[in-house]
C-alpha cells in the first residue's frame, strides 16, 4: 500500500495529468481576447458574441453536475469524454466564425466547450485527494489553480500566433483550430497518465456507497443546499465586481491612472491563484475546515464595506479575486469532510452547478443595478455587501451542521 502512494507515482498519476488537463480547459476564461475580433468578423454586436462565454460558464456547471457519476466510475472515460467535447467545441467555434454563424459559436464555445470544461474540471479533483489524503484541500487546489493559469497560457498563445505568423494573414477563423491542435497533445497525455490509487478498502468503499447515492436526495439535504448557496452567492458576487472593475476604476470619482488600472488588473490574476493556494493550505491546518468559509466571507464583506470610499476599489479587486478563487479550492475538501470520499465527484459536481447559474446571474445583476436602475458605483457596492453578509449568515448556519 505504501509503495502505491510513493512520491514518483503520485506525481505521474495525479499531479502532472491534473495540471495538463486544468491548464488546457482554463482557456475558457480567455474569451475576452477574441470577442471583439469575432464580432467585427461576423458582423454582430460584441455583447451578443460575449454571451457565448456566459453560456460556456453555464454549461461548465451543468457538465460538472451531470457527469459526476461517470467520473466516479471511470476516470479515464470521463477524461476522454471531456477532452472530445472540449476540442470539438474549439473546432465548431472555428467553423461558426468561418461561416459567420452566431448559433454555431454558441453551440461550440457555449455548449460543447463549456460542457467539456466542466467534465475535465472535476475529473482530477477526487483523484488528487485520494493520492494526498492528509492534505486534501491543497491536493484539490492544484488542478483548480492550474485552471486559473489556463487563461494566461491562452492569452500568450493568442498573441504569439498573432505576432509570429501574422494574425491578419491567418484570420480569427483559424485561431480556435490552432488551439484545438495545440491542446490535443497535453490532454491526450493526461488522459493516459491520470489514474486513481488502487487500494482494496477504497474500492470496497466505493462499491458499498455507489448504490446508496441518488441525486434526488441532495435536493432534500440542507447541507448540500447551503453549500450550493455559498458557491452561488460567492461566485455571483465575484462576477459582479471582476468584469466591471476596470470601468469602476476609471470612474471620475476614483481617478486611477491607466498605469495603475493595468497594474491592479495584472495583480488580480495572481491574487486569484494565490488565494486558491493560501486558503487551501490554511484550511488543511484548521481543526474544523469549514471555518475557512467564515474567513473568506468576513474578509470579502469587510473589504466591500471599505469600498464605499471609491479609491479603495482597486485593492478590493485584489482581495475579492483571492477570496473568489479560494471558494473553489476549499469546497471539495469541505464536502469530503461531511460526505466522505465515496461519491465526492458527484456531490462536488452537483454543487458546481451553482457556477453555471452564477455565470448567468452575476454580471447581469451588476449591469442591471448600475445601468438599468441607475445606482452606479454605490449600487453595485451595496449589492455586494448585502450578498456577502447574507452568505455569511448562511455559512454560520451551515457550520452548525458540519461534522
Amino acid at each position: 500500500m505504501a509503495d502505491q502512494l510513493c512520491g514518483a507515482k503520485r506525481i505521474f498519476r495525479s499531479v502532472i495529468p491534473a495540471f495538463l488537463l486544468a491548464v488546457s480547459v482554463g482557456q475558457i476564461y480567455a474569451f475576452t481576447n477574441f470577442s471583439s475580433e469575432i464580432a467585427n468578423h461576423i458582423g454582430e454586436k460584441q455583447e451578443h458574441v460575449q454571451f457565448a462565454f456566459s453560456l460556456g460558464i453555464f454549461f461548465l456547471g451543468m457538465g460538472a453536475a451531470f457527469f459526476g457519476k461517470i467520473v466516479e466510475k471511470n476516470i479515464k472515460l470521463s477524461t476522454v469524454i471531456g477532452t472530445v467535447l472540449f476540442l470539438s467545441g474549439l473546432l465548431v467555434t472555428s467553423l461558426g466564425i468561418s461561416m459567420k454563424s452566431l448559433l454555431l459559436i454558441y453551440l461550440g464555445y457555449g455548449f460543447l466547450l463549456g460542457t467539456g470544461t466542466g467534465v475535465i474540471y472535476i475529473s482530477p479533483v477526487k483523484t488528487m485527494m485520494l493520492w494526498f489524503p492528509k492534505n486534501k484541500a491543497i491536493a484539490a487546489a492544484i488542478p483548480i489553480i492550474s485552471f486559473g493559469l489556463g487563461s494566461t497560457l491562452s492569452t500568450i498563445l493568442f498573441h504569439g500566433f498573432w505576432g509570429i505568423r501574422g494574425f491578419i494573414t491567418y484570420g480569427v477563423t483559424n485561431v480556435f483550430s490552432v488551439f484545438a491542435l495545440f491542446y490535443l497533445v497535453p490532454m491526450v497525455i493526461a488522459a493516459f497518465l491520470l489514474k486513481k490509487p488502487v487500494l482494496e478498502q477504497q474500492a470496497a468503499a466505493v462499491a458499498n456507497g455507489e448504490s446508496d447515492f441518488r441525486y434526488a436526495t441532495l435536493l432534500k439535504d440542507s447541507y448540500f443546499i447551503q453549500s450550493w448557496l455559498f458557491m452561488f452567492l460567492n461566485i455571483s458576487a465575484g462576477l459582479c465586481l471582476i468584469p466591471l472593475a476596470k470601468q469602476m476604476m476609471k470612474n471620475d470619482v476614483v481617478g486611477y491612472s491607466e498605469g495603475a488600472i493595468t497594474a491592479f488588473i495584472a495583480l488580480s490574476g495572481l491574487m486569484n491563484g494565490g488565494g486558491r493556494f493560501i486558503f487551501a493550505w490554511w484550511s488543511d491546518r484548521l481543526a474544523r475546515r469549514i471555518n475557512i468559509l467564515l474567513f473568506i466571507l468576513g474578509i470579502s464583506a469587510g473589504v466591500m464595506l471599505c469600498s464605499f470610499w471609491p479609491p479603495v476599489i482597486g485593492f478590493a479587486l485584489l482581495v475579492i479575486n483571492a477570496c473568489y478563487g479560494a471558494g473553489f479550492s476549499v469546497i471539495p475538501a469541505i464536502l469530503s469532510d461531511h460526505y466522505g470520499m465515496n461519491n465526492i465527484s458527484k456531490i462536488h459536481g452537483a454543487v458546481l452547478s451553482a457556477w453555471g447559474f452564477a455565470g448567468l446571474a452575476g454580471n447581469q445583476a451588476a449591469i442591471f443595478v448600475s445601468q438599468k436602475l441607475g445606482f452606479g458605483y454605490t449600487g453595485v457596492v451595496t449589492m455586494l455587501v448585502i450578498a456577502y453578509l447574507l452568505n455569511l449568515v448562511n455559512v454560520i448556519s451551515l457550520r452548525k451542521k458540519s461534522i
